[in-house]
């Protein structure tokens, strides 16, 4: 995938200091005028987003979220996509390069809207870091993520005929340094602490389901019974969302029409590991990949630990 770099009509000056003219911005290209259009759209009060980089646990987020929100309709969730129920922002665009519709799937949504985006903060709606209503961002280790984010694009055809190890050497050639992982979830990690703001990570999500789902609760002033609790944790569970037809993106497969789809099938929820890199990835690409990384934590002044929220 191609991107540009883009200039956004206004940057989020009153969330954090800094000077945003240095901060180098990426879209899909043709970006055409869609950066204005999210820029410009109107935020609703009681909207919830969903905030990530790629295959970071968007997904899993989402379906616990849109649970809580209503009321845990499992008969709703088991019927309709979720794609449907929780649309991703940018994703018309993505398949149709049409600015005029881009946005119908989220503006047409009944609210309260959760809305799915991997848009930098300073790409996302200007009124968003203005009415401030609930956002929540999911950080995963990029390795992890990249590795899920290449069999994803092999089902959709546009990695297909390529090795694991070629799109990795491409990746942290020319889409990583764009779309900087770090840089991405550091500017919400700095937000972590405001009432509008939850933000967590895949590994505490793996690690105690439970305690997030009751800190989501909280957050989005929710409750639920233990009855329900226990019926959450089944459903969200590894083995449950993996059968799911509902949470395996296939209405958004259904959308992409590349001649190459479907050429090769791996699952959309197909392993879900931490630290699965290590089981796919040559030493000397973990390597490479670290260097990376580590390059992009110390600019920001941050372990990943710490974006990891394990201490």
């Amino acid at each position: 995938m191609e991107y540009e770099e883009v200039t956004p009509k206004s940057y989020p000056v009153n969330l954090i200091k800094k000077d945003w003219t240095q901060r180098k911005l990426y879209y899909t290209s043709p970006a055409k005028s869609m950066p204005d259009a999210v820029n410009n759209m109107e935020v609703l009060d009681d909207d919830i987003w969903i905030v990530t980089n790629p295959k970071s646990g968007t997904t899993w987020m989402q379906e616990l979220v849109w649970l809580l929100m209503n009321d845990c309709n499992f008969e709703t969730a088991l019927s309709k996509d979720l794609e449907l129920r929780s649309p991703y922002l940018e994703f018309d665009f993505m398949i149709h390069r049409n600015v005029e519709r881009a946005l119908k799937p989220v503006q047409e949504l009944p609210s309260p809207r959760i809305i799915k985006s991997h848009l930098s903060l300073a790409l996302l709606p200007a009124q968003l870091w203005q009415k401030k209503p609930k956002v929540i961002y999911v950080f995963r280790d990029p390795k992890d993520a990249w590795i899920s984010n290449y069999y994803h694009f092999v089902n959709f055809g546009f990695q297909y005929g390529k090795t694991l190890e070629q799109y990795m050497d491409e990746l942290l050639e020319k889409e990583a340094p764009k779309r900087d992982p770090i840089l991405h979830a550091f500017e919400f990690y700095q937000l972590r602490n405001e009432p509008w703001v939850y933000y967590t990570s895949y590994n505490l999500m793996k690690q105690d389901l439970r305690k997030v789902i009751e800190d989501l609760c909280k957050f989005l002033n929710k409750s639920v019974t233990e009855q329900q609790m226990e019926r959450l944790l089944k459903h969200l569970s590894f083995e449950e969302m993996k059968k799911n037809p509902t949470t395996n993106h296939r209405w958004e497969y259904a959308q992409v029409q590349h001649p190459n789809r479907g050429k090769e099938v791996h699952n959309f929820i197909r392993s879900g590991k931490i630290g699965g890199h290590k089981e796919e990835l040559k030493p000397e690409q973990i390597e490479k990949a670290d260097r990376f990384i580590e390059g992009r934590l110390q600019e920001s002044q941050v372990t990943l630990e710490q974006l990891l929220v394990l201490k």
